[in-house]
């Protein structure tokens, strides 16, 4: 679990954006962790502009003041403050204030005491930068988390940060693919190509249609919205309206849902008179459904598989890929280039955003 998510439970706003970058991890950290945001030059001007009010109190800002980092909080001690820091991986920065103020009155708060913090009247917010190793590089993620201490003081920050909060996810947006830039891209498995569990059970299939999506929550958490996949549980997560009967997909986990066991039948519809099967399974790895039917005269097979890698130890790329053969070949061809594409494809996205919504709600919580 990162170490923001120890100092800011419970957020009312999270905002997380992570990059890919080919650099080891010790070089990553320091290129994260002294890293100026008011380095580029459009960022030091919105930056500036924040400034305005001070300036034109006759407050002239040191150049340290002008800076956008976690140099910058350590050294100005000025409102915002490192909470936590585990060198070489991670680094919380915090403040308490009413940042919905031209001029902010931050509250005086020790480091130790962010968490704690409940009098009545501040916005709280962190952000933090962290690294781990992945594959032969290293993932950055800089996330941002919001609240506040009483429901009005929330009313007043969320409304603020709904006008600076464009300006602010661009800066944040900005310095990432400044990093990116700074120790090169990089190079990611092709997962349209790529080998996956699953596709051993089709091999002569000539149809393949994979999605992925990046969730910052970890395997554990979404593997069990995956067990509830089906119209006999909690539907599909996809477009209700059409594969669910119009009934909303259960939003939550339910106790007696956790598992499935290889030969289990998953209902396809709300009738229940059309089921997958559970073909292969390794817990919080892979979980492959399918089966075989007959469709104009001759037999149609299908896999659908999904796939979870830990990105670290707190995100997980999850991989849904759809394959199948059918005969006769005019069939196979219909089902390839008409039909799955469109209809398959669409739904298959609509679900792991879906999943993605609900797997990463439940990780903010914890």
């Amino acid at each position: 679990m990162r170490a923001i998510q120890g100092q800011l439970p419970h957020p009312r706003h999270t905002e997380v954006h992570r990059v890919f970058v080919n650099a080891p991890p010790d070089m990553a950290w320091q290129a994260a962790r002294h890293f100026d945001m008011a380095s580029i030059p459009w960022v030091r001007l919105l930056f500036d502009i924040r400034l305005l009010p001070e300036r034109l109190l006759g407050h002239q800002p040191s150049e340290a003041d002008r800076r956008l980092g976690v140099d910058q909080v350590t050294e100005s001690g000025k409102g915002f403050m490192i909470v936590h820091e585990t060198p070489g991986k991670e680094v919380v920065v915090a403040s308490v204030g009413q940042f919905w103020h031209l001029t902010i009155p931050f509250a005086a708060v020790a480091p130790q005491d962010f968490r704690s913090f409940q009098t009545p009247g501040y916005g709280k917010l962190a952000w933090a930068f962290s690294v781990e190793p992945y594959l032969k590089g290293s993932t950055i993620s800089l996330e941002l988390r919001t609240t506040a201490t009483d429901e009005v003081s929330w009313q007043k920050l969320n409304a603020y940060y709904q006008l600076i909060g464009i300006g602010s996810r661009l800066i944040r947006e900005a310095s990432m693919h400044h990093l990116v830039a700074a120790l090169g891209k990089l190079p990611l498995p092709d997962d349209d190509v790529r080998a996956l569990p699953g596709d051993e059970l089709l091999p002569q299939a000539s149809y393949a249609l994979t999605h992925h999506i990046n969730i910052e929550a970890p395997p554990e958490i979404v593997w069990p919205y995956l067990m509830q996949l089906g119209c006999d549980r909690a539907g599909w997560y996809s477009i209700d309206r059409l594969d669910h009967g119009g009934v909303p997909s259960v939003d939550h986990l339910v106790p007696g849902w956790e598992t499935r066991k290889v030969g289990d039948r998953l209902s396809a519809t709300p009738a229940q008179d059309s089921f997958f099967e559970v073909l292969a399974l390794e817990e919080k790895k892979h979980f492959v459904i399918g089966g075989e039917t007959q469709r104009f005269g001759g037999p149609y097979k299908m896999t659908w598989a999904f796939i979870l890698e830990p990105i670290g130890e707190d995100a997980t790329h999850l991989v849904s890929r759809t394959r199948a053969e059918a005969t006769p070949n005019w069939e196979e061809w219909l089902m390839e280039h008409l039909v799955y594409p469109p209809v398959h494809g669409f739904m298959s996205g609509a679900q792991l955003k879906h999943i993605r919504q609900l797997a990463e709600r439940d990780a903010q919580m914890r």
